[in-house]
């Protein structure tokens, strides 16, 4: 798999407002969010926003949340390499909503010059795990001898998982900025302007802000307004939306409207 472009400009619609927004709010630093927010074990909630609706509900809460701040920055790239096997045995388990699921992945934090190698797997009561250790951040599209004994020591052992570390290549990487809001132990990711790349192929979208609501019992403060606003979560995966787009081949039927909707509407 061909790396995508080192660069990407924003063109967004509001993103001047929107950043104009998050210098208004109180910074937080990493530190701080790995302390009161840290959540590595959590109940996640996505939904997808109209920016308007995402801008007045960043004004709404302005003096509960935090912003992640580094260096003045409260906007940050990222790009994420996606590993699974020939088969897309991951992405199958996904389809079929197997209890125990994978996802591999190297994550590039392209503004501070870091990245990490991360297992994100899906357990009882529909808890996400993560966990990672630091990876090459020159050649995240392959994974060092340390990087296959970690993986292999979370997937290798769970329950009617077969597949090997071996047997994993990059298949796809997505990129798209990212805002780190915080409160109370709840954190939110917001992510604007996902482009998904393969070599020369790649799709962009949704014009709508992907908001990821992170907290221990699944219900915290925009969960609530969202509910108020008729905004409801939705099941989506940005590496299974990702994988559907540019491998067609792939069933995608758990996705179908979503992706009609959010996705090949922004295309």
């Amino acid at each position: 798999m061909n790396a995508a472009p080192d660069t990407m400009t924003s063109t967004s619609p509001l993103i001047d407002e929107i950043d104009a927004q998050l210098d208004q709010l109180a910074p937080i630093t990493l530190d701080e969010i790995n302390t009161e927010a840290r959540l590595m074990t959590r109940v996640d909630r996505k939904y997808f926003l109209p920016r308007e609706l995402f801008s007045d509900l960043i004004d709404a809460t302005s003096d509960d949340f935090r912003v992640l701040t580094i260096e003045e920055k409260r906007r940050f790239m990222y790009r994420t390499v996606y590993f699974d096997s020939p088969e897309f045995r991951f992405f199958r388990d996904h389809v079929q909503r197997r209890r125990h699921r994978f996802k591999v992945r190297t994550r590039t934090y392209v503004d501070t010059g870091t990245c990490h190698l991360e297992v994100k797997s899906k357990g009882y009561r529909g808890q996400t795990v993560k966990q990672r250790i630091d990876h090459p951040i020159e050649d995240p599209w392959n994974l060092t001898e340390a990087g296959t004994e970690f993986i292999d020591s979370i997937v290798a052992g769970a329950p009617g998982q077969t597949l090997l570390s071996e047997q994993l290549q990059p298949v796809l990487e997505t990129i798209y900025d990212r805002i780190t809001l915080c409160h109370d132990g709840q954190r939110l990711t917001c992510d604007l302007d996902i482009r998904a790349v393969n070599g020369d192929d790649s799709h962009v979208g949704p014009q709508d802000v992907l908001v990821e609501t992170k907290s221990e019992g699944g219900s915290g403060l925009w969960d609530q307004l969202l509910k108020e606003a008729g905004i409801r979560p939705h099941q989506v995966s940005k590496y299974c939306v990702a994988a559907a787009l540019l491998y067609p081949e792939l069933p995608s039927n758990p996705w179908a409207r979503t992706i009609d909707h959010y996705f090949r509407a922004a295309a």
